[in-house]
């Protein structure tokens, strides 16, 4: 035996198990893909914050007789409004909130019929917002065990 090393024959003084809570748990299955979610939802919000932004102040960057309905200053507020639940989602996504998953379902299948519905004047974007939004979709029923209620 070297210097210093500890050796014990008897059992008593071996390394057991640590006491029940000394551990933390794992962190769960899924939950990257729920921050996913959350994060998709706030990127999402902050685009739309700059595109309503953008519309009631600087019109001269759209083409407002391309607008099938309204005027440019309602589609702005729209996407204001949008974006604010866009941002809260995302946060109670964060916080793990069951509201949160259901509000995610709600927007995530509307953002799927909006951007469906727009496919054919922003093709290469409404296909990336349908995946994204249908990712969101995933996460939140798949992972539905992570939230609290």
């Amino acid at each position: 035996m070297e210097a210093g090393a500890a050796f014990h024959q008897d059992p008593r003084h071996a390394t057991g198990r640590p006491p029940e809570g000394a551990v933390r748990a794992a962190r769960p299955i899924g939950s990257g893909w729920i921050a996913f979610a959350g994060s998709y939802l706030m990127i999402t919000g902050l685009l739309n914050l700059i595109w309503g932004v953008t519309a009631l102040s600087k019109k001269s960057y759209f083409v407002e007789g391309g607008l099938v309905w309204s005027n440019l200053d309602l589609w702005g507020w729209i996407a204001i409004i949008v974006a604010v639940v866009q941002f809260t989602v995302g946060g109670l996504l964060f916080a793990r909130k069951v509201a949160g998953m259901l509000m995610a379902l709600v927007v995530a299948m509307v953002g799927i019929l909006v951007n469906f519905l727009s496919i054919g004047a922003y093709p290469v974007w409404s296909s990336i917002a349908i995946v994204g939004s249908s990712l969101v979709l995933w996460a939140v029923t798949v992972h539905s065990d992570e939230f609290q209620t």
